[in-house]
């Protein structure tokens, strides 16, 4: 497997679970509702331990067999958005959205889900159909219709960062299985629209908006942001330290989720901050580099898909946090507290590595050097055959994994 992958990996989980401490442990010891300081930090321990479960079989299973369930991943995970409109089921309205599932006491988002589930059945979709990729009709307008369902669904519970995210991943997917950008545009105009329409239509939304625009009230919609960008600022170069900073202490609401990088910002300051971007920016290439040599289309585009879904979310996240970006409820890959999210982005690790076993080497790798003895007798052999026959036949060598055999050829 890629070990600088698992190893980006490891570190960037394990940062979490520090980070996630940090931001709760005060909280957890003032608030009467939490048992100890250490409340967040044993349900994030519980959480992480379950993704890393899903993420060791994700690397067990080859990733080829997916194919034949991409249709089945899809069909449960729109029947898992659909069930959010059971009233026994759902979780009910949290925060102005219905976006969860009650299981006992813990829960699950099925649009993280939904997400992975249109990745691995769009790149099998597209590595079947990449002979006529560029039938705007046969093969563009039903990808863009599958898509646009299920981020139609996604966004009236409503969840635009979600189904944004979605929509960008599936659009870079389309562009590198060599869709046109002719073609993208005619549909990129309507879906602008669309997603202006509904934001305009949600009081919650057009909040949001509103406040990245103007401002906001700073004691008001403008608080969380405000505060956000005091934590950054106030990190300086290389930060206040782990566990002391400040705006962690009832100033920043859902620090531990959406808000994680600001705790980030503060307490290992500007140097912290940019190593964490630059574990993710090394993620991103190690997956473009197991992309660039998988053994199949469904491969290729199964890498890109993933890696293209942490980027993103890597890339909102971080931008909302510094104000660059409207506040949405995209989580930071790895970092943020939360089971659904974290449990998809190993799982899709798991797959990415698994790819990873069955990239293609050089020739050299897969060639087993015979005996010294053998390979004279072998030469020794060909050449009285050549000269018993006097014909010429194909030159060169016929390669296989793991088998080179050398023909009588000239």
């Amino acid at each position: 497997m890629d070990k600088p992958l698992i190893l980006i990996i490891a570190t960037l989980t394990l940062l979490g679970i520090l980070m996630v401490y940090s931001a709760t442990s005060v909280m957890c010891e003032k608030d009467e509702r939490y048992s100890s300081s250490f409340y967040y930090l044993w349900q994030n321990l519980m959480r992480v331990g379950v993704a890393l479960v899903g993420f060791a079989l994700a690397t067990q299973i080859d990733y080829r067999k997916l194919k034949k369930y991409s249709t089945l991943f899809l069909i449960v995970a729109g029947l898992l958005l659909g069930s959010l409109a059971i009233p026994r089921i759902a979780a009910g309205t949290i925060k102005g959205a219905n976006r969860w599932i009650e299981l006992g006491n813990a829960s699950l988002q099925p649009s993280e889900l939904a997400k992975l589930a249109i990745i691995i059945y769009l790149a099998d979709y597209l590595a079947r159909k990449r002979s006529t990729i560029g039938d705007f009709r046969r093969t563009f307008i039903p990808a863009v219709l599958l898509v646009g369902g299920f981020v139609s669904i996604i966004a009236l519970q409503p969840n635009y960062g979600m189904a944004v995210s979605i929509t960008m991943v599936s659009a870079i997917m389309l562009f590198v299985a060599g869709a046109k950008l002719s073609h993208m545009g005619i549909v990129a105009a309507p879906a602008v629209l669309a997603l202006g329409f509904g934001i305009m239509h949600s009081d919650h939304a057009r909040r949001r908006i509103f406040s990245f625009i103007m401002g906001g009230d700073p004691l008001g919609d403008g608080f969380q942001i405000n505060q956000s960008l005091i934590a950054i600022g106030t990190g300086g170069l290389l930060g206040k330290g782990i566990g002391k900073g400040i705006q962690k202490l009832f100033y920043i609401p859902e620090i531990h989720t959406d808000f994680i990088f600001a705790v980030i910002g503060e307490e290992i300051g500007f140097l912290g901050s940019t190593a964490v971007l630059i574990l993710f920016v090394l993620l991103a290439w190690r997956g473009i580099k197991i992309a660039m040599r998988a053994p199949d289309a469904f491969g290729q585009n199964l890498t890109i898909g993933i890696t293209t879904m942490i980027s993103v979310y890597t890339f909102i996240n971080i931008g909302v946090v510094l104000r660059v970006l409207p506040t949405t409820g995209i989580p930071l890959p790895f970092i943020s507290y939360g089971g659904s999210a974290l449990m998809v982005t190993m799982i899709s690790c798991g797959i990415l590595l698994n790819i990873s076993t069955h990239v293609c080497k050089p020739m050299f790798e897969h060639i087993d050097v015979a005996d010294e003895t053998e390979t004279s007798e072998g030469i020794d052999a060909g050449l009285n055959s050549r000269r018993r026959n006097r014909r010429t036949s194909y030159s060169g060598a016929e390669y296989r994994p793991g088998v080179v055999s050398t023909s009588s050829g000239r």
